[in-house]
């Protein structure tokens, strides 16, 4: 008699995209890079990619692998169980690198919008007030991006979205979508 032992399903710890397109097929290209990099995907090589797993990830990878086969080319979405230690620093180095130039980026447009903004005035009209906060809005929406993307907590997160909160003080109160703080995640002690 034959016996199976069953096994217990593994959740893989990586997804990783490989893909290979025909040559002069740069709009697919461009289109699969900026999927990735909206994602915040490690790139491993030119055509592999890399991210920590997540079934949200997997969908959004099997969706950049059927643009990729339909441009012509040939991908595979690969859960991986685990990489060695020194795979996982380099991923997160660069990854961590990319994030935290994009935070940099952003603490100079917060830094640009304190250095240009004119305190408010009981008269100041509805055009200004109202371009205030679609400034604040922008920045805002910039970071929530790079947070989603920020998967290892990169330097410069914290100080990011205190500078944008230092801008906050110059909210008119005209567009609802602004947040009273820009990265409700980070522990309040934190933010001191």
């Amino acid at each position: 008699m034959i016996y199976h032992r069953a096994v217990s399903p593994v959740t893989p710890e990586w997804l990783v995209l490989l893909w290979r397109l025909p040559t002069g097929v740069s709009t697919e290209r461009v289109s699969i890079w900026r999927g990735l990099r909206r994602l915040g995907a490690a790139s491993l090589t030119p055509g592999a990619a890399a991210l920590p797993y997540s079934e949200e990830f997997q969908e959004q990878l099997d969706w950049l692998a059927q643009e990729v086969d339909q441009g012509g080319g040939d991908a595979w979405v690969l859960p991986v169980i685990r990489l060695s230690g020194d795979e996982v620093r380099r991923i997160r180095e660069q990854v961590d690198a990319d994030r935290t130039s994009e935070y940099a980026l952003l603490q100079d447009a917060a830094r640009s919008f304190l250095q240009g903004v004119k305190e408010p005035t009981v008269g100041s009209d509805f055009a200004e007030r109202h371009r205030i906060d679609k400034e604040l809005l922008a920045l805002q929406r910039r970071f929530l991006k790079i947070r989603d993307r920020d998967h290892f907590s990169a330097p410069g997160r914290r100080e990011t979205a205190q500078m944008i909160d230092r801008c906050l003080a110059f909210r008119q109160g005209i567009s609802r979508k602004l947040l009273p703080v820009t990265d409700p995640q980070l522990d309040p002690q934190e933010a001191r």
